[in-house]
């Protein structure tokens, strides 16, 4: 039965309608009726019946009406019932098919980060991820406030570790970890990734709340390492690129929205690194989001 739960809303708002306003031949006042049924009859038509109203539970309205036939190039779902259409002033037509929706949107969110698989070398407070997920963005809209968005999007992952442990690099070039030497101090040690990203996210709506779950493909164009600290007056910094990071990777996301203003999660199943650089861990990340 097609649009029940829309037509459902339709027919009860008729049912106030006529109950304030009566038309000239017939007037119809029903209060509080206890229950709308919509069904489809035979020949294209449908019908409306009221049961109870107020304390008479025997009472009952009915009312048929035959659906507008189909001009040429409209949708053949698409229903247009004349008795409600007179009460809003508009055709009702419910949507019943996709549409496609190209817009922009700022999309920004920033979430702490954790480095999963590593202990305590990295506290999700110091580690951080600031991005616009996809201010370039394609969205399938379905009826019943579903959508599915793609688009284009950039940002950063920034890992910090401890105070305790550095990253440098070994006598190949690959990326490892070591530690400070005991008479420095202002440690600072930590991975910069800037990637592109293609989020695929089914959304649903109720209102102004909505919830989105789905996948992110990351493209990781640029990677830095950087550690500096201070010995005596002297500070010294060591920085460098080619840290061995995946050139692609999933990140899996959910989040919840009010408005413009929403919570997300990310996990990132794939390691971060390489096989041969250290250390080896994955991504985790919370935080808000703004316009997404």
């Amino acid at each position: 039965m097609k649009r029940k739960l829309s037509l459902f809303i339709l027919c009860s708002m008729a049912v106030v309608a006529l109950a304030q306003s009566p038309a000239a031949d017939t007037v119809v006042v029903v209060d509080n009726p206890h229950r709308i049924i919509i069904t489809e009859q035979p020949g294209g038509s449908m019908g409306v019946e009221v049961q109870g109203s107020g304390s008479n539970d025997s009472f009952i309205y009915r009312y048929s009406a035959k659906q507008t036939p189909k001009a040429d190039g409209d949708d053949d779902d698409n229903l247009n019932i004349p008795f409600l259409s007179s009460l809003t002033g508009k055709e009702l037509k419910p949507a019943s098919k996709p549409s496609v929706e190209w817009f922009t949107a700022f999309g920004m969110h920033y979430g702490f980060m954790n480095m999963s698989g590593v202990g305590d070398m990295c506290n999700m407070g110091s580690s951080a991820e600031l991005g616009l997920l996809c201010p370039i963005s394609l969205s399938v809209i379905f009826p019943h406030s579903w959508r599915i968005t793609t688009g284009v999007g950039f940002g950063w992952k920034n890992y910090r570790l401890n105070f305790d442990r550095c990253f440098t690099k070994d006598a190949d070039g690959r990326l490892t970890l070591g530690t400070y030497d005991p008479d420095t101090y202002s440690h600072l040690s930590r991975l910069k990734i800037f990637y592109l990203d293609v989020p695929l996210l089914l959304r649903k709506a109720w209102g102004d709340f909505s919830l989105s779950a789905g996948a992110v493909l990351c493209f990781n164009v640029h990677g830095t390492a950087l550690t500096r600290y201070r010995e005596g007056e002297r500070e010294i910094r060591w920085c460098q690129g080619g840290i061995g990071q995946h050139k692609v990777s999933l990140d899996l996301m959910a989040a919840a929205q009010f408005n413009e203003i929403g919570l997300y999660v990310k996990y990132n199943p794939c390691r971060v690194l390489k096989a041969g650089n250290l250390p080896e861990f994955r991504s985790f990340s919370i935080g808000f989001s703004l316009g997404l």
